[in-house]
């Protein structure tokens, strides 16, 4: 099998892509090597746990992008582990967010946690005729249910979540709050962005913006989510 051959803005975007892929694994070490170590906070585990999951999904979506030939029998699979191993991030996040908001009611943390988690083994379970966007072939409904109907309302649910904790708290952990839950808005734009349909249009007014601007977002909602997390250590 011959290696594949980068264009110029291929190599940054892939490159992009890595530093990227970095910034999620060095977070997963602060938050449960550091963090959840020194105080045994369930939330800092859930969220080392969230990016350690967000960066094994990019990888499986970086091969799907840029490493697997466009008729593989593999791109089903890569797509499915990356957005099952995504929506199961959500989960995490979901879960420790909700062990923050409410306390001392497991059974609640969890119901409110499971829609992700269901997804997530849905993806894995059904069969990629239901659930995988085969080009020029009509998208399945389960895509769109998961990709246009709940994706979108996690998307809002999750920054406003860290803004309301915000706005309950003061001092550091408020501006921590606000830094993660701006953080968390850009990297769901900038997920939004990477979709097939929207970089085509940007595509159409920019040579190249679809794919360059996708990266831009999230590596700007790492320094965002960063900056959180750096205010929070300083209470």
């Amino acid at each position: 099998m011959p290696y594949p051959t980068f264009s110029a803005l291929e190599t940054i975007i892939i490159g992009g892509w890595f530093v990227i892929i970095g910034y999620f694994l060095i977070l997963f070490l602060y938050f449960v090597a550091f963090r959840y170590q020194e105080n045994q906070n369930l939330f800092h585990l859930g969220m080392g746990i969230f990016f350690l999951l967000l960066g094994v999904a990019r990888a499986c979506f970086m091969v799907l992008d840029f490493y697997s030939v466009s008729d593989s029998i593999w791109r089903p699979i890569y797509w499915k582990v990356g957005t099952a191993v995504s929506w199961a991030a959500i989960f995490a996040i979901i879960l420790s967010l909700a062990y923050v908001i409410i306390e001392d009611k497991l059974w609640l943390q969890v119901l409110v946690a499971l829609p992700p988690l269901l997804v997530s083994i849905l993806v894995v379970a059904l069969p990629p005729a239901l659930v995988y966007p085969y080009p020029d072939l009509p998208l399945p409904i389960a895509y769109l249910v998961f990709n246009f109907g709940l994706l979108p309302i996690y998307s809002i649910v999750l920054p406003l979540l860290f803004f309301d904790i915000g706005r309950r708290l003061s001092g550091p952990l408020r501006r921590s709050n606000f830094l993660i839950g701006g953080g968390f808005l850009l990297y769901y734009v900038g997920r939004v962005l990477q979709s097939g349909t929207v970089k085509a249009i940007l595509n159409t007014m920019v040579l190249g913006l679809g794919e360059t601007i996708a990266p831009l977002f999230v590596f700007l909602a790492l320094i965002l989510i960063a900056l959180g997390v750096l205010s929070e250590k300083q209470q």
